[in-house]
């Protein structure tokens, strides 16, 4: 992930797939570039209405660090998610592009370390030293949960140290704004740590400190 929304070859035209599940429509809208991802969370929601029964209208269902809404529309069942340019608490968004697009980096950066991941809500809190995220050179590191809201994660710069009265909490959605790049580590369990320089992620410690990133040539 780049600190752009999305990267060039990404802003493509949008495509809507299509499922469906029961007797009933189901309708996902994106950006071309994440029609594969569109269709596998469509299979999600058929496997869901397969193991729980039809999927009601309003539905919410929580698929990584984000939820969908499924909403009856025009006599199809729209999925849409939560505004993230607005206000995700309150607002929503029939374009899954930002959703889909962090999940899916998400899911690449698990896959390359081939771990399993501790979702981290989009509404769950962050601790950051003030300024740091204008700095090149950071670091996240995640703690155990403190309790429902908190994600467990921090981020600070590399060098120099910070003062305790110097602490800033965040959205985890807010980073999409201030520094997006970040996003795609969140998944990472407790005791993990990943430190960035710019936006390209330089490395990633597991719980024994050693570095399990993988060098790029």
């Amino acid at each position: 992930m780049s600190n752009k929304p999305f990267p060039d070859n990404q802003s493509s035209a949008f495509c809507q797939r299509s499922r469906q599940i029961g007797n009933r429509t189901f309708v996902v809208t994106c950006r071309e570039f994440f029609a594969k991802q569109a269709d596998f969370l469509l299979e999600l929601l058929a496997d869901v209405e397969s193991e729980s029964g039809p999927i009601q209208n309003g539905a919410k269902i929580q698929v990584g660090w984000t939820i969908f809404i499924v909403n009856e529309r025009d006599g199809q069942m729209e999925v849409v998610a939560p505004d993230y340019d607005t206000n995700p608490f309150t607002d929503t968004n029939p374009d899954l592009s930002v959703s889909l697009y962090v999940q899916l980096a998400q899911n690449h950066c698990l896959q390359t370390l081939q771990i399993a991941g501790e979702a981290a809500l989009f509404q769950d809190k962050i601790v950051v030293a003030k300024g740091a995220l204008e700095q090149k050179r950071i670091y996240l590191q995640r703690g155990d949960h403190a309790g429902d809201g908190d994600s467990g994660w921090y981020l600070g710069p590399v060098e120099g140290e910070v003062d305790s009265d110097d602490l800033q909490s965040y959205y985890i959605f807010q980073l999409l704004k201030h520094r997006p790049s970040v996003l795609q580590v969140l998944a990472l369990p407790p005791g993990y740590l990943a430190v960035f320089d710019g936006e390209q992620l330089e490395a990633v410690l597991d719980e024994h400190d050693e570095n399990v990133w993988p060098i790029l040539h």
